[in-house]
């Protein structure tokens, strides 16, 4: 071993904990000196499981480790993992139940059956389904409350999200084959071994070699990065036995043997950083040595280290390796030209089929890389009584967006709250704080001094169209703007409760007839959807900080209801529901619509638009 293991507060103490983090991950290596448990920071190593996405409910207390391990800072960490994979698996029982019921079966493909075998910290739950089932599983997901993300359609693959008061509580990635534009897999033999995970009867996952297959083309083709996790799937299926006769087979039958060499020498030289060996066959790295072309030879060579590379596959496992990098970085274009051989080598594609998954792939990578984040606009608006939870349903929303990855951009506006306005509203409030002095209890005073103001028909024609003026030109910044740039605006408050909000002060029934009105609906930008959110001023005055007269909030859910009739307002009961129940409502409603017009010009330039490929 030539890693160092340097005590904490040294120079090379982050390569002793990334050590230690490798150990940690696999508990089966032996290490070949002694590894300084006490010494590590605790939140360094947890540091690096989570960077490495190792599942920490994996990680043994036997041993000399223990000492680490049962830190209360660790303990508490998988506390929460096991929290999460409860959550997530309890989810995922609901959706296998209502499949099971119809005869569809799965596959968790990122699953090697390791204990605890449910991927939960994979950042979805990718699941295999037979192509002629796809259908049944979109409609099925969709019935129980999951959202399709249209954002990130891939060619056979389909994301699938479940929320909760805005929060993510499941994700499930359609897989109708294993791969990334094209299959990687012999999907046919993957399903007649696959079998349930020895730990959970609930996980069905793929037999060694199909397991080793995917770990490897997901790591060099995909995430171009070998972290802790892979290392410990990859061990787990050599552990296993592995047939490499039929490895190879799939391996060439979808053109992609070159790459799986490379892969392979990628894992067993981490494999020798961290532990000092590797599992993989001594005969089967030369014959993955031999077996890349000679510009990937000098590459590796380089890019490793040729002492190593000579090393390893010649067995000589004394001498001297590299540096640790935790994960292992692969290179972008060297990955890249590997998988643009796979696409023209792939035995099992036509020419014609060939050329358009280059180009499909090709103007992907374009738009990745050029960070082109093209999105469809849309404005919800959020509108009621005060209390009656505009801001927590807006809030929900919001987080809801940012984790589709959509760009959101929240508002709040209220019609006179504007700097410049304050002189005017200052000037009316000491005109008439005196006259109404000890008239009317303190948090009822300022509605009083308002509709007290507003008798004068010239004072209500000012305010009117001097807020009007506000809000348009807060609307051209906060809201068209954001729009004409392709952002989803959420609107906390709109100029329908300004509308209210007039109608409650002047006493006027009719506002929507006045003149200011209409400038401001037809001036304003349309909202996709608009919500009321409804509840009884009684149950808002408790909710409300201001504490407004109970006929004030009745002259404006009055109001509410007439302008809700006029401007087709979608009404939410919020007097008898949680607002989490109220948010999943709108959370899933303004998902569907949304990924439902998911369409974009630019989009389309690069054949990214949903289901443009098929």
């Amino acid at each position: 071993m030539t890693h160092s293991l340097a005590p904490k507060g040294t120079s090379d103490s982050r390569v002793s904990e990334e050590i230690c983090a490798a150990y940690l991950a696999d508990p089966l290596r032996i290490p070949q000196q002694e590894i300084p448990w006490a010494a590590c920071d605790v939140e360094t190593v947890l540091k690096v499981l989570r960077k490495n996405k190792v599942p920490l409910l994996a990680v043994s207390e036997q041993g000399d480790r223990a000492i680490l391990v049962k830190e209360p800072l660790f303990q508490a960490a998988r506390h929460a993992e096991a929290a999460e994979l409860a959550g997530l698996r309890a989810e995922y029982r609901l959706v296998k139940k209502e499949l099971d019921s119809l005869g569809i079966n799965d596959v968790a493909i990122k699953s090697v059956g390791l204990a605890p075998s449910f991927p939960y910290k994979s950042d979805n739950l990718d699941l295999l389904y037979k192509p002629q089932d796809t259908e049944k599983v979109r409609a099925t997901l969709i019935k129980m409350g999951y959202v399709e993300l249209k954002n990130v359609e891939e060619p056979h693959k389909y994301l699938f999200r479940k929320f909760h008061a805005g929060r993510s509580v499941s994700a499930i990635h359609l897989h109708e084959h294993v791969g990334w534009m094209v299959s990687f897999l012999d999907e046919e033999t993957l399903w007649q071994r696959c079998s349930t995970a020895p730990d959970d009867p609930l996980v069905t996952v793929p037999a060694a070699e199909d397991a080793l297959l995917i770990t490897l083309a997901h790591c060099f083709y995909e995430d171009k990065r070998v972290t802790l996790l892979d290392m410990l799937k990859f061990a787990h299926c050599l552990r296993q036995g592995v047939d490499w006769t039929e490895v190879y087979r799939v391996a060439t039958w979808r053109g992609w043997r070159d790459g799986l060499n490379v892969a392979l020498l990628f894992f067993a030289y981490q494999e020798w950083v961290l532990y000092g060996e590797s599992l993989v066959p001594l005969p089967i790295l030369q014959k993955a040595w031999h077996g890349i072309p000679a510009w990937a030879q000098w590459f590796l060579q380089h890019y490793l280290s040729e002492q190593a590379i000579r090393a390893l596959c010649s067995g000589q496992q004394d001498k001297q390796v590299g540096r640790v990098h935790v994960p292992l970085r692969i290179p972008f274009l060297f990955s890249k030209s590997f998988f643009y051989a796979k696409l023209l080598r792939d035995p099992t594609r036509s020419a014609a089929r060939k050329f358009k998954d280059v180009a499909l792939h090709t103007g992907y990578g374009i738009k990745l890389r050029l960070r082109i984040r093209s999105q469809k606009a849309m404005l919800v608006t959020f509108s009621g009584i005060d209390g009656c939870g505009k801001t927590t349903q807006a809030r929900a929303l919001q987080s809801a967006f940012d984790t589709c990855h959509i760009r959101v951009y929240y508002v709040w506006n209220r019609g006179g709250s504007a700097s410049w306005l304050r002189f005017f509203t200052r000037w009316a409030k000491r005109r008439s704080q005196a006259m109404l002095e000890g008239e009317f209890p303190v948090p009822e005073s300022k509605v009083r001094i308002r509709q007290r103001q507003f008798q004068s028909p010239w004072l209500r024609w000012g305010w009117a169209w001097l807020t009007t003026v506000e809000l348009l030109l807060r609307y051209i910044r906060h809201v068209t703007l954001p729009l004409v740039f392709g952002w989803v605006v959420i609107c906390d408050r709109y100029f329908y409760d300004t509308l209210a909000d007039w109608a409650a002060y002047f006493d006027d029934p009719a506002i929507a007839k006045r003149w200011t009105a209409r400038v401001l609906c037809l001036l304003s930008p349309r909202p996709r959807l608009a919500y009321w959110l409804d509840v009884s001023p009684e149950i808002a005055r408790t909710r409300s900080k201001d504490e407004k007269p109970l006929d004030f909030l009745l002259a404006q859910r009055a109001s509410y209801q007439r302008l809700a009739q006029l401007y087709k307002l979608h009404k939410q009961e919020s007097t008898h529901r949680t607002w989490q129940e109220i948010s999943n409502s709108i959370d899933r409603e303004v998902l569907e619509t949304y990924f439902a017009e998911y369409r974009t010009f630019i989009n389309g330039l690069f054949l990214r638009n949903p289901g443009q490929w098929r």
